[in-house]
């Protein structure tokens, strides 16, 4: 049940990030709604401060849609910094033909010895991701942050870490989550630095399509930042669509930063 703040000019909902509070050792918020109403929105925002204040908060973020720019605007006034732009590509799997070819990489349940050489991976990629592009967090802080969804991922109660290999080597990891509409969340994907620039993204994403095909999904989500535009035209490419950008803001305190 998320936290709320109502006031006749400011509606504020938000919810604690434990996840990441275990990476930081301070808590962390996400806002996930804020809509303006009336003149005494940043009276009212007095009371959220103070509450987060109390709390000990050293990151809050908050997604708006990308033309709300009067709540960015009032966001930014109070100490928010923009971060990114997100796109959430979309694959609708009805009528998907399941061929397979020489392409296809194996996709299976990533195991406990497979841990070291993922967490590997992990350790270099992500480096469009918000955390690593916010300076104010530094590179050490996010790693260990992508790092430990990988980690907690395998034992995680809807999440899965799924593994694709060549031969015995690991070529790419996905963290998955199946929704109640029967669509799969990518929420981390990465390719292992050594099979980079071989084509074999395109073929990952692939066997992944088709892994979610073979199970009977309804299709594919997931999240990307704009500024990834290789992987980006990968999306286009295999025929996601893509709904409107979301804007990602940071705030953050200073005796954290």
């Amino acid at each position: 049940m998320p936290n709320q703040l109502q006031h006749p000019s400011l509606f504020l909902a938000w919810s604690e990030a434990p996840w990441d509070e275990a990476v930081t050792g301070y808590p962390v918020w996400q806002i996930s709604h804020v809509s303006l109403s009336g003149p005494d929105a940043d009276a009212a925002m007095v009371t959220f401060e103070a509450t987060r204040d109390y709390a000990g908060v050293g990151l809050v973020s908050c997604r708006l849609q990308h033309d709300r720019l009067r709540e960015s605007m009032f966001l930014e006034s109070h100490g928010f910094r923009f971060i990114e732009m997100v796109y959430q590509p979309e694959l609708a799997l009805a009528g998907t033909v399941l061929v397979e070819d020489i392409q296809i990489l194996p996709v299976r349940p990533a195991r406990e010895g497979d841990l070291p050489a993922l967490l590997d991976i992990a350790g270099t990629a992500f480096r469009n991701e918000r955390f690593h592009m916010d300076p104010r967090l530094g590179d050490q802080l996010s790693r260990a942050r992508y790092q430990n969804w990988v980690r907690t991922s395998l034992d995680h109660p809807s999440q899965r870490l799924l593994v694709m290999t060549e031969g015995e080597a690991p070529v790419a990891f996905f963290v998955t989550e199946i929704l109640p509409d029967k669509f799969c969340y990518w929420h981390l994907n990465a390719v292992a630095p050594a099979f980079q620039g071989q084509g074999y993204g395109l073929r990952a994403w692939r066997s992944m399509i088709l892994y979610a095909a073979s199970a009977g999904l309804q299709g594919v989500r997931t999240s990307i930042a704009a500024r990834n535009e290789r992987v980006l035209n990968l999306y286009a490419r295999l025929g996601f669509r893509f709904h409107a950008p979301q804007m990602t803001f940071h705030w953050i305190r200073e005796a954290t930063s």
